[in-house]
């Protein structure tokens, strides 16, 4: 049997369970997304315009993720904490690993929340 080795999960070489997610002892798993690269600039105003746009990608999120009206809640948290005077790096580095953990591998969402976290670094640095 031809495996596809970008988009599966392999266990002990035996079973193969595509679109699926798994955890485990002595588990493999092989991801590759290859949609349109993401970025934000390390300014805050891109950083706010993206996490208000990713809320409201994540309320129109199909098929929903479990904690949608809380996960666009805490994406408006970050938009709001990047746009104060003094944002706080530990609080808006939370709130997107948070997010991140949430969305998981949703494909869009994801390359999103990593380009929005990747600009919140630069912003620090």
């Amino acid at each position: 049997m031809q495996r596809d080795e970008s988009s599966s999960v392999h266990i002990g070489g035996d079973v193969t369970m595509t679109g699926s997610a798994l955890a485990g002892r002595d588990a493999h798993v092989v991801h590759a997304d290859h949609g349109a690269a993401v970025t934000v600039a390390a300014e805050p105003a891109a950083i706010h315009r993206a996490l208000i746009d990713l809320a409201a990608q994540i309320r129109g999120s199909a098929p929903a993720l479990p904690n949608n009206a809380e996960l666009a809640e805490t994406a408006e948290q970050a938009a709001a904490e990047v746009s104060r005077e003094h944002p706080n790096r530990t609080i808006l580095s939370a709130l997107m690993q948070a997010i991140g953990r949430s969305v998981g591998a949703a494909g869009s969402l994801a390359r999103t929340v990593t380009a929005i976290h990747t600009a919140i670094d630069g912003l620090f640095d």
